[in-house]
């Protein structure tokens, strides 16, 4: 029986000012509180990370039953199905990671070292098999486990979910991702024991069934792609806690316990998510309105550093972010690779961490940590403006006045900013300097946090700077959805090849060697995503607060537990 592995589950990040909001994957930070970790700095690997995880660990009869936990989040909705394109972002999947567990994170839930495990509360057992040369799952399903209008918890979960996410351009998934390798699901004995037969041999073969499982109602395609638009219906949702009231005026969301839950039950009476502005909500901290604020801006930091009964939880982010880049819109690949040349990273850092106490080498993947063993620096070597400008000019453009130019069209784009932290504005300035000196002309446009779902979702930004979450030490799953044409929308059959190759390689090991050959070469030739940071995870807390803060790879959105075993102190 296979009950635990490593695998990646990609999540695009609020990556401005804010770096999470939520609280949640950039949760809390280090200051005079007293539980500032030991460590300030980003770790190599074969480090002792439990040094990046600081929660307040209480055990759960030290804390009181009852209570609420009020959250803020940069956006809300209006698209709540996290299974969407749009509704695939932190803010929702905070949110949604209380109420609905099987679409979250399915029947996973991974803790803070990245490990993953069987969640037990929906699958009991699930092993991995060869049956005359054929791979194959086989499931044992909770028979406790059921949505809230009592649908089970059955075959015609995985059936429903294999349906959507190949169902095409009929349903506005994020992509295929595993589920194009399944061949055939039959029951095996009963609707919970389910034999699932894999097309080709796949690994991880533990990748499977790890997010986007759906209740059998979104097999209509109407239903799952505007039935949780701008609405919750509990009917279609599993989980701890269940939608108490939603008010989309005031941007206000509230959930409580479920009756229906029968697994551990939460301690929390209620917990309540606030969207608001970063600004907004470092006020309402301090005025003791909300119970968590995310600091990981010198800015924010001081903004906040001194409140009463609070402190700050120092960690790191399991984060890769940077410049990312829609090639719909900024379509020549030799302006994005002389933007890639041009980029001093090093400055963008400083300006994200100045006065944080944190330090870091930069990043050269955006699939691992460098604290994971698999991890290799696969950043372009060539650099600076001088790079850039030859790499122009290799591509036909020429330069009159501070510009270049190609066919009457300027080498130019617009850098998209979300919310009001003065942190994310000297990042977009940075990054103006940076190319004037090669030549390129770059433009700001300044959106409000909470078009960041809708910005994102439906690629109207030419340049962002967000990022990925980063869960476990497996870098073939980020591969897959980051540098496969079909997911990227460039690339090139050489690379696809490789990328295909990927899931026929059983050693993790010779997996990450060949991801971190196809990182290398998709950056040099199509540079879609700029790693800059990983940075650290700093937010601010009640000091009451118990088993919540920096949870390195073990946040809300894959592991359930934490919601229903945060609390207050006695």
């Amino acid at each position: 029986m296979t009950t635990q592995t490593h695998f990646n589950r990609r999540i695009f990040l609020m990556g401005t000012g804010a770096l999470g909001l939520t609280g949640l994957l950039a949760a809390c930070g280090g200051s005079g509180g007293g539980s500032a970790a030991a460590n300030a700095s980003g770790l190599a690997a074969g480090a002792d990370i439990s040094q990046l995880i600081n929660i307040n660990e209480q055990a759960r009869e030290n804390l009181q039953q009852g209570g609420t936990l009020t959250l803020p989040v940069a956006s809300m909705g209006p698209n709540f199905n996290v299974a969407t394109l749009t509704g695939y972002v932190t803010a929702t999947l905070s949110i949604m990671s209380a109420v609905n567990v099987p679409t979250n994170s399915g029947i996973w839930k991974t803790d803070f070292t990245g490990n993953s495990v069987l969640n037990k509360d929906y699958c009991t057992d699930y092993t991995v098999e060869e049956e005359n040369g054929v791979q194959v799952i086989k499931l044992k399903l909770n028979p406790q486990a059921k949505f809230n209008d009592g649908t089970p918890f059955d075959i015609k979960v995985i059936e429903t979910t294999h349906k959507v996410m190949t169902g095409g351009e009929d349903y506005q998934i994020v992509d295929t991702g595993v589920y194009q390798y399944i061949d055939k699901i039959e029951e095996d004995g009963d609707p919970f024991s389910v034999k699932v037969t894999l097309n080709t041999t796949y690994y991880p073969a533990e990748s499977f069934f790890g997010t986007g499982l759906l209740h059998p109602a979104m097999a209509d395609a109407a239903v799952f792609n505007e039935g949780l638009n701008d609405k919750l219906n509990n009917d279609w949702f599993s989980g701890p806690f269940k939608v108490e009231e939603y008010n989309s005026a005031e941007k206000r969301l509230s959930v409580v316990p479920n009756e229906n839950w029968w697994g551990e039950k939460p301690l929390l009476e209620r917990i309540i998510f606030r969207q608001m502005e970063s600004a907004a909500a470092r006020a309402a901290f301090r005025n003791g309105e909300i119970d968590v604020v995310a600091a990981n801006t010198v800015s924010a930091y001081n903004d906040v550093d001194g409140t009463a009964d609070t402190e700050a939880r120092r960690g790191q982010t399991a984060y890769v972010g940077g410049f990312m880049f829609n090639p719909e819109r900024l379509e020549d690949a030799a302006l994005r690779r002389a933007i890639f040349a041009g980029v001093d990273r090093a400055a963008v850092s400083k300006v994200r961490f100045n006065g944080l106490n944190w330090e870091e080498v930069l990043p050269g993947s955006m699939m691992l940590l460098p604290l994971s063993e698999g991890y290799e620096n696969n950043y372009p070597s060539e650099t600076g403006a001088d790079a850039a400008m030859k790499i122009l000019e290799e591509a036909g453009y020429s330069k009159s006045g501070d510009f270049y130019a190609k066919d009457g069209k300027k080498a130019s784009f617009k850098i998209t900013t979300f919310g009001d932290d003065p942190v994310s504005s000297a990042t977009a300035q940075t990054l103006v300097q940076n190319m004037l000196a090669c030549g390129i002309e770059c433009n700001l446009d300044n959106q409000p946090d909470a078009n960041f779902a809708k910005v994102v979702g439906n690629r109207e930004y030419d340049v962002t700077f967000s990022g990925y979450g980063v869960l476990g030490a497996d870098a073939s799953g980020s591969a897959e959805y980051f540098y496969h044409s079909e997911v990227a929308g460039v690339g090139s059959p050489e690379i696809d090849e490789k990328v295909d190759r990927l899931h026929s390689i059983s050693d993790m090991a010779e997996r990450n060697k060949l991801a971190n050959e196809i990182e290398k070469q998709f950056m040099a030739e199509f540079a879609t995503m700029l790693p800059v940071i990983n940075g650290p995870s700093i937010s601010f807390c009640k000091t009451k607060l118990a088993n919540y803060g920096a949870f390195l790879f073990g946040g809300p959105l894959f592991n359930p537990d934490i919601y229903v075993n945060a609390g207050w102190m006695k």
